[in-house]
């Protein structure tokens, strides 16, 4: 594995935060480019691209922590937030992220759901491309294994074992095909990202049974119970839009 990427003048550029970064500036230029004939100002994208940087380092931070408070609580706070290899956890940083869009878009007097409808796909792409920075990193590793496609981590044991991260590579790229393509058959604002919750969820839920990660309830992880909180919300809201909608033109959806 390769958790240092490269060091320039000493200072070393870690594999992880590469990626994130790499994540971000590639959704950026996607975005920026359909922005304008999806009615979006790039000057809001803008707004919207520095709120997420901050929020998904800032909430992922914070949801790691708490998880892990055994851990840190003996730790001082600046270490403690501060994180430079590893210790971030994805739905923490996307709550903090949608919840933060919702206000900017608010003060901007513009639809938070139809703006996020729009960048939600360009999230799951990012959350692919970050994956590879856990790859590299060594870190989300998968339990041992006899396929052929097993990756010995030589920081753990080096046994092979299932590349999870790997697993999180495809399907970020999977989902945000299929956003891509459902999207075009929404009747409703937020449909794309209800999709991305059901999509996320289903893979999130399969892949923690390949992955090294601690169970809290009965067989289920916090990654699991998270992410069945995420469908069973996503599937009642969109039961309960779609009825709404069916209900005032009368038709079917």
């Amino acid at each position: 594995m390769r958790s240092v990427l490269i060091e320039i003048g000493g200072f070393p550029l870690y594999s992880y935060g590469v990626m994130l970064l790499l994540a971000f500036v590639f959704g950026l230029f996607l975005i920026l480019r359909e922005a304008p004939r999806k009615g979006f100002n790039p000057d809001y994208i803008y707004e919207a691209f520095i709120i997420s940087i901050i929020l998904t380092v800032f909430g992922s931070r914070i949801t790691y922590i708490f998880l892990n408070w055994e851990i840190y609580r003996s730790e001082p706070l600046l270490r403690t937030l501060v994180a430079r290899e590893t210790g971030l956890t994805f739905y923490g940083g996307l709550i903090a992220v949608l919840l933060g869009l919702a206000v900017h878009c608010y003060y901007r007097k513009i639809s938070a759901l139809k703006l996020i409808d729009f960048i939600v796909p360009f999230i799951a792409l990012g959350y692919g491309i970050t994956r590879i920075g856990c790859f590299l990193n060594g870190c989300c590793y998968g339990h041992v294994t006899t396929l052929p496609w097993g990756v010995a981590f030589s920081l753990v044991d080096g046994l092979p074992r299932h590349p999870t991260q790997l697993y999180g590579v495809l399907a970020g790229l999977v989902i945000f095909v299929l956003l891509r393509y459902m999207g075009k058959y929404s009747f409703f604002e937020g449909y794309t990202l209800l999709f991305f919750f059901i999509f996320y969820g289903i893979y999130r839920f399969i892949v923690e049974f390949f992955r090294v990660s601690e169970p809290v309830l009965w067989f289920l992880t916090p990654a699991q119970i998270a992410t069945l909180l995420f469908i069973l919300t996503a599937l009642a809201f969109f039961f309960w839009k779609r009825n709404n909608v069916s209900a005032v033109t009368g038709k079917e959806q």
